[in-house]
């Protein structure tokens, strides 16, 4: 048990100091270094200490604050398959994307894993169906997957990992784009989707945090967990379940509301405008409100002119954004590449390069490992795409032509962004240690980790 005399001491065994012994992150010389620094400034508790050591760690870049987060609430396993988790990317009701490291290639990937609570049988058939996805496409602007496995109960997707920052991030750090670099950006992610299109797939959640911009002014669209082969599903993946309204709110198609089981790739089209239109607002077409609130005005109403919002836009733009956004499928651009010419008509060759610019101030002012140890720590987190059902009698009958079966509807209201889903990791704890470890308890089975790893240098 340590005392606070202890505490001046390199050979301190505190919470913190057990677990990083524990889980292998930290090499001994680095960790005595940081210990050793920290006991000259005398702490006060061992609370104290555990506070200035994970702040030393993060200084010095021996660990990034969200590895320092997760060994102070006790976990020790940092690994799935033959990758390091290293990171935590997104979270939400369908996956948590980690950034990881392939401990012999040295590569880094970014690793989506099922949710431990998620995995029934449908879920899985779902995320395979994702895997099949997205190993069936191949273009500069989609996320490349490269390779799937299983650990345990535990299945994971690995794909190429984007530096950067997705649209919505950065569109909220900054504000909105130029309309030329905007144009630039939904030009690019319309490619991807046309590829996506003429391999028989339907994205089904574009949205500005499913596109990722590159500090070299890259664009790539990302997750396509909820895919539709437009040549059919299986049947009981959980996702395509009758009457389930799949995707984000904020950027759902009307049609993709009314027939939720009847996907078309002209639902991709108002994805694209409804990102385009916040790309050059700021704004989402329906702010406010519940799920049944943004929905039920998607059916009925029109948004407000983004021309209101930035009078700065041209008539040329605003046509593009109005026809992609229209009610009516029919009324949209005949294909995703016909929207993409379009766009890059409003764009010159200089696009690309202010887009680089844009994103690597963005990324600078705070790199994304500690924005995204930031956002684990305060329950704030990209939301990956959530399955939302409504009622009948929530909307209206008037807009539905054909009944749909009622289900369960989260009615708490909603910013205008889609909320985070707050969930517990995926990945395991693989440490008996209890979360709200105690002095006693952890004592003699710490000291024997710590001064295993530290062995030699006090010699």
């Amino acid at each position: 048990m340590s005392s606070l005399s202890d505490l001046t001491t390199p050979t301190a065994v505190t919470p913190l100091t057990a677990t990083i012994a524990a889980s292998g992150l930290v090499e001994g010389l680095a960790l005595h270094r940081a210990v050793s620094h920290v006991v000259t400034q005398r702490p006060t508790s061992p609370e104290d200490h555990d506070r200035r050591l994970g702040e030393r760690l993060v200084e010095t870049g021996v660990l990034n604050a969200w590895q320092v987060d997760q060994l102070r609430r006790g976990r020790t396993k940092f690994t799935l398959g033959p990758y390091q988790i290293t990171d935590s990317i997104a979270r939400g009701g369908m996956g948590h994307v980690f950034k990881a490291k392939h401990e012999l290639l040295g590569r880094v990937e970014a690793v989506k894993v099922l949710p431990r609570g998620k995995s029934t049988p449908d879920a899985i058939a779902s995320f395979r169906h994702e895997i099949r996805a997205q190993a069936a496409l191949d273009h500069p602007n989609l996320v490349r997957v490269s390779y799937a496995d299983r650990e345990g109960d535990l299945y994971y997707l690995v794909t190429e990992f984007v530096p950067g920052i997705d649209l919505r991030r950065l569109i909220r750090r900054r504000g909105p784009l130029s309309e030329s670099v905007a144009a630039w950006v939904v030009s690019q992610a319309a490619a991807a989707i046309d590829h996506a299109h003429r391999r028989g797939l339907v994205h089904r959640d574009v949205k500005p945090g499913n596109v990722l911009l590159t500090p070299t002014g890259g664009v790539k669209v990302t997750d396509l967990g909820l895919a539709w082969s437009l040549e059919g599903v299986t049947a009981n993946d959980e996702v395509y379940a009758e009457g389930k309204i799949a995707g984000t709110s904020d950027y759902l198609a009307p049609e993709a509301i009314r027939y939720p089981n009847k996907v078309r790739p002209e639902s991709d089209l108002y994805g694209l405008g409804c990102t385009l239109y916040y790309a050059v607002t700021g704004k989402v077409p329906f702010p406010g409100g519940t799920h049944a609130d943004k929905l039920r005005r998607r059916l009925r109403d029109e948004p407000i002119e983004p021309q209101v919002i930035n009078p700065d836009l041209s008539p040329a733009i605003v046509a593009i954004i109005r026809r992609a956004m229209s009610r009516q499928p029919e009324h949209r651009a005949a294909s995703a590449a016909e929207m993409a010419r379009s766009l890059a008509a409003l764009t010159d060759a200089a696009d690309r390069e202010r887009l680089a610019v844009v994103v690597t101030e963005a990324v600078a002012k705070r790199s994304v490992a500690d924005e995204s140890a930031v956002r684990w720590a305060s329950g704030e987190a990209e939301d990956l795409p959530e399955t939302v059902g409504l009622p009948l009698h929530e909307i209206g009958p008037a807009f539905f032509p054909e009944p749909l079966p009622e289900i369960d509807l989260d009615q708490r209201p909603v910013p205008s962004e889609p909320a985070p889903v707050a969930e517990a990791s995926a990945l395991g704890r693989a440490s008996n240690l209890p979360q709200r470890i105690t002095w006693v308890s952890l004592g003699l089975t710490a000291a024997i980790l710590l001064l295993s790893a530290l062995r030699g240098l006090w010699s």
